[in-house]
């Protein structure tokens, strides 16, 4: 049997929206290939926007299988499959597909990877959306000062890896003493800030006033106020989630000056990304974040908490909505 977590309904909280339930292992087509799971990746606020039924472009059916991510073993192909066999390590990125213990998956959907490990996972898609938004978004230049915002966490550790391997003077974000330390021993922040220690406006209104030419923000509200105010000419703020937005009742009302005001003398710009938007660059930044993580040139974080079992799942995304993460947080199977 296949076990499976499922939305059931649309509610504000994961368990009374979801339910586990069982099925039958699919039997595959001749164009198919049948995965068992070995690690699924959290998603935990764009699980929840989901299950809130707030995603537009999703037709929900219940019962509606959700997760994004996972990482596994070919169990069977179809007869029209040649580019995986039996035994294989793939890789898959594909909405309504993670959370369950087989999933089935076509020849344009499957990435092979040396294993099957949370590490891999980790690269794909979380890695690849980190140098996709530092390329194509932010156009992270050698030498510029970028601030990322979250920087402990599953996409930020990655982000001021390859930001300094352009040799960028990078300030870290974080609000904990054990994140300081993660990002520490990353070796590569020039300066970290943790917000709970050091008023952060302050500092980045001191240290950085129209000094930064990347902000990479996924956390909004006065984060996003933060960097905008502090952007150089020419500065790119980069917005790659609003989770303080999302986890308020109702989006913050804004009375005051429009954005443009803060950064039209200075030729600045507020960009968003999106990883689906490059989906024809994902080969090339797989291929390049899987030689420098074989090379032992890209440390890749996993949060250490073991989180086992499709059961599992609704205790991951509440812890790391609570923001106790660190690096990765993944459930294995």
């Amino acid at each position: 049997m296949n076990k499976q977590l499922v939305i059931h309904k649309f509610s504000e909280y994961i368990l009374e929206a979801s339910s586990i339930i069982e099925t039958p292992i699919p039997k595959i087509k001749a164009s198919q290939i049948l995965i068992k799971n070995k690690f699924l990746g959290i998603n935990a606020i764009y699980d929840r926007e989901l299950y809130k039924g707030k995603i537009p472009y999703i037709n929900v059916q219940f019962p509606y299988v959700f997760g994004v991510e996972a990482v596994g073993i070919v169990v069977e192909v179809g007869s029209n499959i040649t580019n995986v066999k039996i035994g294989d390590a793939v890789s898959t990125v594909k909405v309504g597909t993670a959370y369950q213990e087989y999933q089935i998956i076509t020849k344009e959907e499957v990435v092979k990877i040396p294993e099957p490990t949370a590490e891999y996972l980790t690269l794909n898609p979380t890695g690849v959306s980190a140098y996709l938004a530092l390329k194509n978004t932010a156009e992270l230049k050698n030498g510029e000062t970028i601030v990322v915002s979250a920087a402990s966490g599953g996409l930020g550790h990655i982000v001021v890896q390859l930001a300094k391997q352009k040799n960028c003077h990078v300030v870290a974000i974080c609000g904990k003493p054990e994140k300081e330390n993660l990002l520490k021993n990353l070796g590569c922040c020039d300066r970290i800030i943790n917000y709970n220690k050091e008023d952060l406006i302050t500092v980045l209104n001191k240290e950085y006033t129209n000094k930064i030419d990347v902000g990479f923000d996924s956390v909004g509200t006065y984060m996003f106020d933060a960097f905008l105010q502090n952007l150089a000419p020419l500065g790119r703020l980069v917005v790659s989630g609003l989770a303080t937005e999302l986890t308020a009742p109702e989006f913050e009302q804004v009375h005051g000056p429009r954005v443009y005001e803060s950064i039209y003398w200075k030729g600045a710009s507020v960009r968003c990304f999106m990883n689906h938007l490059y989906k024809e660059q994902h080969p090339e930044a797989r291929n390049y974040l899987f030689q420098l993580y074989q090379e032992g040139k890209l440390q890749v974080k996993v949060d250490s908490t073991l989180f086992k079992g499709i059961e599992s799942i609704t205790t991951a995304s509440e812890y790391l909505l609570a923001g106790k993460s660190y690096g990765k947080v993944v459930v294995a199977l």
